[in-house]
């Protein structure tokens, strides 16, 4: 949002205290956003909800936020029965982001030529949230290269946070250090710089992982642990070979979000280390391909499970 943008030489320093006081002020989804970003996605929809925007332009980014955080829980029917083709373009972005997260493999093709079409629109380029919506269909779909692209003209501290994850998804560490350290010039103290920090820390592996542990510590501390920075400390934690702390914050996400994907991919990759009993490890794998049959640690899986028949089969010959 316009909050984010990027600073020019003639603004206050962000990083100060009367900076921040006045970003606020002017951005009227200022909790949204910050909640959003921390994985609190209840609360990201109520102040959403709550929020007095007064223009089209906010009406919108509001709307973006407020789905994406519906995306998130799991409640994509929400978004795909209350959005329709009058909707803005960011939020109708929204929609084919639920819509590619729940579909098969047509449906997913369907959402991306979708995507596609919107992004063609006159001022698709400098729509911040569309363009952010759409990388992040782009990197479910491994494309980086079009989630790049797209947020070319990057002017918001959110398509930057992207722009970071991206590069971090390419294993270009280089890059998402320089895109951190962009945003960092513009607000140092901002939640999505800290988090965007935090992913490079986490990509360079077990080297930088306590580091990012104490920025996930202290986000945690300040605005209350959620499931999704519980399990960026659970990969701190296992990366730094303390499985565990890592079960221990494992176990406190499955107690918010006892579905959540992303929870039980990463409590099987600690019990294997743990040496849990087998039908515990069973369970989980059947608890995480019920809930995400999609998930790639389910894809990874089922195609080890493919290739093991066959060679069973050969050798049963």
């Amino acid at each position: 949002g316009r909050s984010a943008a990027i600073a020019t030489a003639s603004e206050p320093a962000r990083g100060s205290p009367d900076a921040r006081m006045a970003q606020a002020a002017e951005d009227v989804l200022f909790d949204a956003r910050n909640n959003f970003h921390l994985g609190h996605y209840q609360s990201a929809i109520t102040d959403a909800n709550n929020a007095k925007v007064a223009t089209d332009t906010w009406r919108a980014e509001r709307d973006v936020l407020m789905y994406r955080a519906y995306v998130e829980q799991g409640n994509s029917a929400v978004v795909m029965s209350e959005v329709g083709e009058t909707s803005p373009p960011a939020v109708r972005a929204v929609r084919l982001l639920a819509m590619h997260k729940n579909a098969d493999v047509a449906g997913k093709q369907a959402a991306v030529a979708g995507l596609h079409e919107l992004l063609a629109e006159p001022g698709a380029a400098s729509n911040a949230p569309l363009c952010v919506v759409a990388a992040c269909v782009f990197c479910a779909e491994k494309d980086y290269k079009e989630a790049l692209k797209v947020n070319q003209q990057a002017q918001t501290l959110e398509q930057h946070a992207m722009v970071t994850h991206v590069y971090v998804c390419m294993n270009r560490i280089d890059l998402a250090e320089k895109q951190v350290a962009l945003m960092q010039r513009v607000d140092d103290d901002a939640t999505l710089t800290q988090l965007a920090a935090a992913e490079v820390m986490l990509g360079k592996g077990s080297a930088k992982a306590q580091d990012a542990l104490y920025i996930y510590q202290d986000l945690s501390e300040k605005y209350g642990p959620s499931t999704l920075l519980l399990n960026n400390l659970a990969a701190c934690n296992m990366l730094l070979g303390k499985f565990d702390d890592a079960e221990h914050n494992l176990g406190e996400a499955l107690s918010k979000s006892a579905t959540d994907p992303t929870t039980l991919a990463n409590a099987l990759v600690c019990m294997q280390h743990l040496k849990k009993a087998p039908e515990v490890i069973a369970r989980n794998v059947t608890q995480l391909r019920t809930s995400a049959p999609t998930h790639p640690w389910v894809e990874a899986y089922e195609s080890h499970d493919r290739s093991f028949d066959r060679f069973a089969a050969q050798f049963s010959r």
